[in-house]
């Protein structure tokens, strides 16, 4: 094998591999290089909203309702107003969590799909929140600049 062609055969197998790595996350579908696709919703993690009390869990007085187990804060991510009652899906630091809104809480707060959210309930079956106050956080600060 000549020293020339030992070269070549590198160069292939580099940029043949080369080539797989940003093929291969596409074609399984993640890619290596996120797109901006525009009709997704912008996520924003936040942290359960903390109490003000002294104690580190918050939970102890089962009448508190500024305990973690009574107050969720997050982003809606997914929002089914025609169910009975309405559904959505709201993005926390601590992973995502079903929230079933009562109260006609759907109409008075105004909530709508990518809003920032407050709700007051407690946790039902199945790990769903029953939230029966739904706050939306006002974005007076947004003046439509993203920076894009």
């Amino acid at each position: 094998m000549s020293l020339q062609f030992g070269r070549f055969a590198r160069a292939l197998l580099l940029t043949g591999g080369l080539a797989t790595a940003l093929a291969l996350p596409n074609i399984a579908g993640t890619p290596l290089l996120p797109t901006d696709g525009g009709t997704s919703a912008r996520v924003v993690m936040a942290a359960p909203a903390m109490g003000n009390d002294n104690d580190s869990d918050g939970n102890d007085d089962k009448t508190n309702d500024n305990s973690d187990e009574r107050n969720i804060e997050g982003q809606v991510l997914e929002l089914y107003p025609d169910m009975n009652p309405p559904e959505a899906l709201i993005g926390m630091v601590g992973g995502n969590v079903w929230a079933r809104i009562y109260n006609d809480q759907l109409k008075r707060s105004g909530i709508s799909l990518g809003d920032y959210v407050y709700m007051q309930g407690e946790y039902g079956e199945r790990g769903i929140f029953d939230a029966y106050q739904v706050d939306v956080e006002d974005d007076d600060n947004d003046n439509n600049n993203d920076n894009d």
